[in-house]
């Protein structure tokens, strides 16, 4: 195994119980001005950057008025505000975040969501401390599964991309991860810790509470 010099932390749905919200905020939104996703819908939606999601529905199931800025905005400020209220960090977050910290080597988060909510969501839950790279893939050319946001996380950490250790929730940020070079771990959803498809990945675990199996105690 390759050295871990850094650490990146994706967000919605590993380090916060998001997901939900984000479905509960695209459904009420795009169900007002078009249709509202099906299951399906969001299992492919899942890991993409929002002006990606509201684009690419828009040409499926289009609507009057267009604006993908006035869409976007609706729903960023719908998913922060049903996620303050309702969500809880994930379990073995702090567990993981101060793991790392204990063994001095930087983390970085790097998300799909845009940094707005980003920023909002790591403040409120009393995590922004942790991480000294923050970065939103909302700024990058391509969105995951492409490894754009990895990349430029990796270049920001001063750290080539083999010696970056990336976990993620949804197949599309292993599929980023993995072109990005980096080795990977995957922490899916109970409902998706199954599925073949995260095979790809270099570890897959049921939580960030495996961070005590001492995997990676010898850092």
């Amino acid at each position: 195994m390759p050295m871990i010099k850094a650490v990146i932390f994706d967000m919605d749905g590993l380090l916060v119980d998001s997901e939900p919200w984000w479905r509960v905020a695209e459904s009420n939104i795009f169900g007002k001005l078009s249709v509202s996703p099906t299951e399906e819908d969001f299992e492919k939606m899942m890991g993409n950057r929002i002006q990606e999601v509201i684009t690419n529905w828009h040409a499926k199931h289009p609507w009057p008025d267009f604006s993908l800025e006035k869409t976007m905005n609706e729903i960023v400020d719908e998913v922060g505000r049903l996620v303050t209220e309702n969500a809880e960090l994930m379990h073995g977050v702090i567990e993981s975040l101060e793991f790392f910290k204990s063994k001095n080597i930087p983390v970085a988060l790097a998300s799909s969501s845009p940094l707005r909510l980003i920023n909002r969501l790591i403040t409120n839950y009393k995590i922004d401390h942790y991480f000294v790279i923050v970065r939103s893939a909302e700024f990058e050319q391509r969105g995951k599964p492409f490894p754009d946001v990895f990349l430029t996380t990796a270049k920001a950490l001063n750290v080539e991309p083999e010696n970056c250790l990336v976990f993620e929730d949804s197949h599309n940020g292993v599929l980023a991860a993995k072109a990005a070079g980096m080795m990977c771990v995957a922490v899916p959803s109970p409902e998706h810790l199954a599925q073949e498809r995260f095979g790809i990945a270099d570890w897959k675990w049921a939580s960030l509470l495996e961070i005590r199996n001492g995997r990676f105690d010898a850092l």
